[in-house]
């Protein structure tokens, strides 16, 4: 789907746009008849110049290709898809839609264009900026034009539209509605009216216009059953709209905190590609051999420009469904490998056709964070990033992998061996080719990948992951503020609790001040006691000799110690009652000790 460039004019609440029809393509669409179709082409080639009134046969062909178109509009824009190519027009004016039931579209054979003329709104002060891209020109603007042209400088309409092309405003493609056949075509003014046709190539460089068989056909991934009678531009909506349905924002939370990586399994965004370090069996060289064999049969010619960039894009969609899955399985292909390599590539699932590297990039991202199984936006970068690396110097690394799909495809349940013959065989031998696909063509492309790289971002995806990042972070600031505050509150209870038992520490303090007296009294009876004890065993152990001195000792120090005691009880009367009770009875115990040892040693003697 390349842009072409469409030229438009405003008179009061009317908008005209004049299409230029795109040339035909150089080689034929692949039919059942090619003979058939090869004769067609060249008669229509005739026709071509001779008009639509020249020729039956080139008259009906050259017609068909002029109706063979699909349209699409919105409030501001238009997409106009002529046979092989998109047209785009934004316009700064909105359209009204309102009572549009028939749309009639003139084509004039002498200048081969269309002409569309659309009603647009009236214009008010509130709709004369911002909304449709452009301003009005004010009063002194023809006066800026004037000075502008005298001095070859840029006029104000040339910086307004360099700054639009600057901008480009987003367009919500799947809001887009379809006219076609609401359209009716009418050639040079005359009174036939032609209704529009839908008959659209698909495949490998779009070759192949037959009906598909149903019945080889996976459906869980193909959602396009029918892809002869739908348009590029139609099967791109039909893709955003499933994607807008299937992604999962919370799903999305969950990988963007942290990859869900099973137990065992390895990181992907850890994962080195090691891609000069390849092999190929023997039966993958058997199939390349094969295929490669069917290249010599098929009449080989250089494709026009097209052709050439969407077969380019269509191999950087394929390269990089290859690329996750060899990074997400450690490049050990599991049961899943084949259906992560074809619901990651709209070529497979809506046989969709690139025009340029960035919707191939932020297709690729949107399905990255929609359906497997690592929903990851950085995680699709640096499977981007792994693409560039293959571009620059892995041919059989690039070879091996296809041939690989190839085989999964294949044997896989359900079948993808349609993937197989619309796509995958003519870009092994594309690739395969030294002369369609040298080396320094794939390092342009991974130059030109590479740049692309750098200016998609999140924006771009049109799934609003930033508000949905945004609104995570706010998730995460809430809940850490809660576990901050039942932290903090619940510190504060027992730091109540610390406190009262201070306090209580304080009111123990004074009372120990009080009761100072009675635990002295206390421990120094039991500190004579354990004394007593102690001489008790050195009495036995003494000579009989010395007995006597040592009965006089005790006996002064018991006389020393009931004079203490006498003491401490004067002493103690001044405390409460239950200590002087203890205390009195620790003394008691302490004489009575000292009487059982007395007697014990007069007995020994």
């Amino acid at each position: 789907m390349l842009n072409g460039q469409i030229t438009h004019s405003y008179l009061e609440n009317a908008c005209t746009l004049f299409i230029p029809r795109p040339p035909a393509r150089d080689q034929p669409l692949k039919s059942s008849q090619p003979t058939t179709a090869a004769a067609s082409s060249s008669s229509g080639a005739e026709s071509y110049d001779k008009g639509p009134g020249e020729g039956s046969g080139a008259e009906a062909l050259h017609v068909d290709r002029i109706r063979n178109c699909d349209i699409f509009v919105d409030a501001h824009d238009l997409y106009f898809y002529a046979d092989v190519k998109l047209y785009k027009f934004h316009s700064r004016r909105s359209f009204d839609l309102r009572e549009l039931k028939t749309l009639t579209i003139k084509y004039n054979t002498t200048e081969h264009h269309y002409k569309i003329c659309l009603r647009c709104l009236p214009v008010t002060a509130g709709t004369q900026q911002g909304t449709g891209g452009g301003d009005t020109a004010k009063p002194k603007s023809v006066r800026k034009e004037y000075i502008a042209a005298f001095l070859h400088m840029p006029t104000l309409a040339d910086v307004s539209s360099a700054r639009m092309s600057d901008k480009e405003p987003m367009v919500q493609e799947w809001k887009l509605k379809r006219i076609t056949d609401q359209c009716q075509l009418q050639l040079d003014g005359h009174e036939r009216i032609y209704k529009l046709t839908n008959h659209f190539g698909y495949g490998f460089a779009s070759k192949y216009n037959n009906p598909l068989n149903t019945s080889e056909l996976d459906r869980a991934t193909c959602r396009v059953a029918e892809p002869q009678r739908t348009s590029p531009i139609q099967r791109r909506q039909e893709r955003l709209v499933d994607e807008m349905k299937r992604f999962s924002r919370e799903q999305y939370k969950m990988n963007f905190v942290e990859l869900q990586v099973p137990s065992g399994h390895q990181n992907p965004l850890r994962y080195k590609p090691k891609i000069f370090e390849t092999s190929m069996t023997q039966e993958q060289a058997h199939l390349l051999h094969n295929i490669s064999r069917q290249q010599g049969s098929e009449q080989q010619q250089p494709f026009d420009s097209l052709r050439q960039t969407e077969i380019d894009c269509g191999l950087i969609s394929i390269l990089l469904a290859i690329c996750y899955d060899v990074r997400t399985t450690n490049n050990e292909p599991t049961c899943e490998s084949g259906w992560t390599r074809s619901i990651l590539c709209p070529l497979y699932c809506y046989f969709e056709q690139f025009d340029n590297y960035r919707d191939v990039l932020v297709a690729f991202l949107r399905r990255v964070i929609t359906y497997p199984l690592y929903r990851n936006f950085e995680l699709g970068r640096h499977c981007v990033r792994d693409a560039i690396e293959v571009l620059k110097g892995g041919r059989n690394w690039l070879i091996n992998q296809l041939l690989l799909t190839h085989q999964q495809f294949a044997v896989g349940e359900p079948t993808r061996d349609s993937f197989n013959t619309f796509y995958l065989e003519d870009y092994i031998r594309y690739v395969t080719s030294p002369n369609a696909c040298s080396e320094e063509h794939l390092r342009l492309l991974a130059r030109n990948l590479k740049n692309v790289l750098m200016d998609v971002n999140k924006r771009h995806l049109g799934l609003g992951i930033s508000d949905i990042e945004t609104e995570l972070f706010r998730e995460l600031m809430q809940e850490m503020r809660i576990e901050t505050g039942s932290e903090g509150s619940s510190p504060q209870q027992p730091g109540h609790v610390d406190d009262e038992t201070d306090l209580e520490t304080d009111a123990s303090g004074q009372e120990d001040e009080t009761t100072t007296d009675d635990d002295s009294v206390i421990t120094d009876s039991f500190d004579s006691t354990d004394m007593d004890m102690r001489l008790i065993e050195n009495e036995i152990v003494y000579e009989d000799d010395e007995e006597d001195e040592e009965d006089d000792d005790e006996d002064e120090d018991e006389d020393e110690d009931g004079a203490d005691d006498d003491d401490d009880d004067d002493d103690s009367n001044s405390s409460t009652t239950s200590s002087e009770a203890e205390g009195n009875s620790v003394i008691e115990q302490c004489s009575n000790s000292e009487t059982a040892a007395s007697i014990s040693t007069t007995s020994t003697k």
